[in-house]
């Protein structure tokens, strides 16, 4: 993996000595501007077919890939005249001494990203970070993130791809993280990781991490390698591929296999506009949209995806299907988890199905439960998308009593909704955590994980959303979430984490943030105003030599978005 610096110093003869290459660095920055317009166009046209209501269905991930490609007239402009600067005036990329190593880097406890080492040339754009994925192997812990600063920085450096994806890694098993920069986009100029990143691991040496490709011609997920423990990835690899015309992959999930950590499966949403599988509208002559949950598997650490995609879920029209999470249970079971939503964009549940044989053939999908809103169904006070629920998905692998259990949690809004004068009503989220203990057959009704009293004495309350659930070794399963509960203005957020030893029958509270923070979104022209994105997970050790969970968030109490970690 490259470093994130923009090269500026070299060393000779024993000192330092700087080298004006400003010139020749922007020639090859403005180079990539055309073909990184040409990108943008082909997005634009591909996004100007969706409709509104079908727009609102992708993630934040790919929003933020629309939302750049339909700027780029005006972003382009400025990038242009901030890579055609003079040298000594304010550079793109911060510069620094030669021979900079990434423990150079290394971060407070518990600091994932780094902002020393962000752009320096814009106050508004390529500094937001969002969407952390954890995986814990051993004593290594990688977060990937979305990382807005990573365009420059990959935009700046010749025969690469650009990349929105930052990578941060921990040697002590989370008790302190190297910023290793973005995640490595390959060789290829017209490629670009996207985001929405999630990362996993077979040992203690083995990491992956995947994301959403946008290529020349195609819409991709890819899978990076890195058999150093996360230090350095390799060039992205295909996972899947469809036209980019008329697909977009979104909203990649991954899991490692336990029993043969070889096989990795991933899973993502098809947003399919080619009309093959649904047809045409014989009136508009349009095609019916179709959305469909698909799953691909590697027998080789990643290195190849021959099998074509297996279908978990297909609708056409106007409902669809979105937010799928997969994990391999004790014995290579394997879930599927998902979301579904009616024509009416309210109705909507949560699903699952079972495979018993590697992935080949799923069993019927079953109904884990219904979904009520979260916030206006759309958003959470605070403009944060609330839209989905991306039911958050883990198996006990422990070995005890609880070995195989199956565990899902959401936020739902069924608890508190109340009238509101602009929207309607406002659903007040809660953290809802079910629970299977005949692989997936049969569901128990949802428990309430955050235990704050409510509602207030306003007749208000607070929201608690967007989870990420584990189960270590142990079989004690941790979910963390953000939270408002200390401000009755449900404005300032907390990070909290709770716990249950009796396989969420119970749960125990703990905040992890030290300060609370507001919720300040639309910080970044480059990104989607909804910076927090959709999901932050946590992870348990995977080797099981550990117990307890390692897990990452987005914080803003420093004033500017960072990435933080927690042990807990």
């Amino acid at each position: 993996m490259m470093n994130r610096r923009g090269a500026g110093i070299i060393v000779l003869a024993g000192s330092l000595v700087v080298v004006h290459v400003q010139a020749a660095w922007a020639q090859v920055a403005l180079e990539r501007l055309v073909g990184m317009k040409q990108a943008a166009e082909r997005v634009r046209a591909s996004a100007q077919r969706l409709p509104e209501s079908r727009r609102q269905m992708l993630s934040s991930g790919t929003l933020n890939l629309i939302n750049l490609a339909e700027r780029w007239d005006q972003i382009e402009p400025r990038l242009r005249r901030v890579l055609s600067l003079p040298s000594g005036m304010d550079q793109p990329i911060r510069q620094t001494d030669a021979g900079e190593t990434p423990a150079d880097r290394m971060l407070a406890a518990a600091q994932v990203s780094n902002p020393a080492v962000d752009v320096s040339s814009s106050r508004r754009g390529g500094f937001t970070q969002s969407e952390t994925s954890t995986a814990w192997c051993g004593s290594n812990v990688v977060v990937g993130f979305n990382d807005t600063g990573s365009l420059l920085e990959t935009l700046s450096l010749p025969g690469i791809g650009a990349s929105l994806v930052g990578i941060s890694r921990s040697t002590n098993k989370g008790g302190r993280f190297t910023d290793q920069g973005y995640l490595n986009p390959g060789p290829v100029a017209t490629d670009f990781l996207v985001g929405d990143p999630v990362v996993g691991c077979g040992d203690a040496n083995t990491f992956y991490a995947t994301s959403i490709f946008g290529r020349a011609t195609t819409s991709d997920i890819s899978i990076s390698q890195s058999f150093d423990g996360g230090q350095t990835f390799g060039n992205p690899i295909s996972a899947a591929s469809k036209d980019g015309v008329n697909h977009f992959l979104d909203k990649p999930w991954m899991a490692v296999d336990p029993t043969n950590p070889n096989r990795i499966y991933v899973t993502y949403t098809d947003f399919d506009d080619s009309g093959d599988l649904c047809g045409f509208d014989s009136a508009s002559g349009l095609p019916i949209p179709r959305t469909a949950i698909e799953l691909v598997r590697s027998t080789d650490r990643g290195g190849s995806w021959n099998s074509p995609p297996v279908v978990i879920r297909e609708v056409c029209g106007d409902a669809f299907v979105h937010g799928s999470q997969v994990a391999v249970g004790p014995g290579g079971e394997l879930y599927v988890a998902w979301e579904a939503f009616a024509e009416d964009f309210v109705t909507r549940e949560i699903d699952i199905r079972k495979s018993i044989d590697g992935g080949v053939t799923f069993g019927a999908p079953v109904q884990v439960d219904n979904v009520i809103c979260a916030g206006t169904c759309a958003r959470l006070q605070g403009n944060f998308r609330s839209g989905y629920e991306f039911p958050t998905l883990a198996v006990d692998r422990s070995g005890g009593s609880t070995n195989g259990n199956i565990y899902i949690a959401w936020h739902d809004g069924r608890n508190l909704t109340v009238p509101d004068a602009v929207v309607g009503s406002y659903g007040y989220t809660d953290i809802l955590f079910s629970r299977s203990t005949d692989g997936g057959a049969t569901w128990l009704t949802p428990v309430r994980v955050n235990n704050n009293a409510e509602p207030l004495s306003s007749g208000l309350g607070t929201d608690q959303y967007q989870p990420g659930i584990a189960v270590d070794k142990g079989g004690k399963v941790g979910v963390c979430f953000y939270d408002r509960r200390r401000d009755p203005s449900n404005f300032l957020i907390d990070r909290e984490c709770a716990f249950s030893r009796n396989a969420g029958a119970s749960w125990s509270n703990k905040k992890i943030t030290r300060n609370n923070f507001p919720a300040v979104p639309n910080q970044d022209v480059f990104v989607d105003p909804l910076y927090m994105g959709d999901y932050d997970n946590l992870a348990g050790d995977f080797t099981r030599t550990s117990g307890g969970f390692v897990g990452a968030w987005g914080d803003n109490s420093l004033g500017h978005p960072v990435v933080n970690a927690g042990k807990f």
